[in-house]
């Protein structure tokens, strides 16, 4: 395929990200967009790049990395216990609006001549995958390209036994985690700024806690209340806000195969880490690298490329998947144990998915690991 036609079904970070990469390695193919949404509506609040993500994605297309990572920056973040914060060095992100970064990626996407069609039917069919050399399922987590091939795929998805709310607040905060200890059980925020005017605040609770405050029978709004309420001390005043923030519980996708005949899936169809190891928007993208680096590797060879985006790019997914299922066993660990120390529950957290050791964390937060190694003597 020195030229041809390439379909992407899905306009989130993956599908547009790969359609940039794509239409400049091939200049010559015709790259078409799908995407469910109308223009500039998407759901949900900030989303982060790692320092150490911008540095994996820059060369394939340092342009955009660098149109991605001109926002809000944060290198410290604040781990809480019961109103106690402990301050801990943490390696460099970004954050943006997540309707801000689509927007970007849909502008250098059009500049590249890739078509990008709105509120429109996403299903693709039989007649897709002959009309089309290649086609790209990056349709997120509920995806319906997974799920049309599911027998060739073969997807396995679990859901996850806590319960999040992804909301926005007009309240600054640096990167994060709130655990508060309560008469219903543990209550946790994962709380973020990512702009000069608002923040993420993602509340999480276990499924007993959940069923004590009865959010199952609260409506959206009445929710959100309740959430303002139960986390007053760390708000000081400011409200919570809903962009279809209902409940839900995070599914932890894989696939047997990754493709299917001329068609592939990348980023959230494919498979998903965790909101807690904030790698999201960087796994998925880095499919698209990846993606294009097999395919033009093999000389646009689609059946070739293909194979080989699943041979070089399995392993590497594989581990960060590992890393992100401790990251969810921890989490949801926490509602049966007891926490009373901050410092403590600061090294837990950090050194959860096996990625930080004891020694770094010392390294970087000296003063932090010293007073608590002074409490133990």
């Amino acid at each position: 395929m020195t030229s041809g036609k390439i379909l992407v079904v899905g306009g989130g970070p993956a599908g547009l990200f790969f359609s940039i990469l794509a239409r400049r390695a091939l200049p010559s193919a015709v790259v078409h967009v799908r995407e469910r949404n109308p223009r500039g509506v998407t759901y949900g609040w900030g989303v982060a790049f790692t320092e150490s993500a911008a540095a994996a994605l820059r060369p394939a297309a340092p342009d955009v990395v660098d149109a991605l990572t001109t926002n809000t920056r944060h290198d410290r973040m604040v781990i809480s216990l019961d109103g106690t914060g402990v301050p801990v060095q943490v390696g460099g992100s970004h954050l943006n609006a997540r309707w801000a970064l689509l927007d970007t990626l849909e502008k250098f996407a059009l500049e590249a001549g890739v078509t990008v069609e709105h509120d429109c039917d996403t299903a693709v069919t039989e007649d897709d995958l002959a009309d089309w050399d290649l086609v790209v399922g990056a349709d997120g987590v509920n995806s319906t390209t997974r799920e049309q091939f599911a027998r060739h795929f073969r997807p396995s998805v679990e859901l996850g036994s806590n319960w999040l709310a992804w909301y926005g607040t007009p309240k600054p905060y640096p990167p994060s985690i709130i655990l508060q200890n309560s008469e219903h059980g543990i209550l946790m925020v994962h709380a973020s700024g990512f702009s000069a005017e608002m923040s993420n605040f993602t509340v999480e609770v276990g499924q007993e806690t959940f069923d004590k405050l009865g959010f199952a029978d609260l409506t959206e709004d009445e929710s959100r209340e309740l959430c303002e309420r139960l986390f007053a001390g760390s708000l000081n005043g400011a409200p919570l806000r809903s962009d279809h923030s209902p409940w839900f519980r995070t599914k932890f996708v894989r696939c047997a195969h990754w493709t299917h005949r001329n068609l592939v899936l990348i980023g959230d169809a494919l498979h998903t880490v965790h909101p807690s190891i904030g790698s999201g928007t960087r796994f998925a993208m880095r499919d698209a690298v990846y993606l294009t680096e097999a395919l033009a590797g093999a000389g646009w060879d689609v059946e070739v490329g293909l194979k080989e985006f699943e041979r070089v790019r399995k392993p590497v997914a594989d581990a960060f998947q590992a890393a992100a299922k401790r990251s969810i066993d921890w989490y949801e660990g926490l509602p049966s144990r007891t926490i009373t120390h901050p410092t403590k529950f600061a090294l837990e957290y950090l050194m959860r998915t096996g990625r930080v050791s004891y020694r770094d964390f010392r390294r970087e937060n000296r003063e932090v690991v010293l007073g608590y190694e002074r409490e133990l003597r």
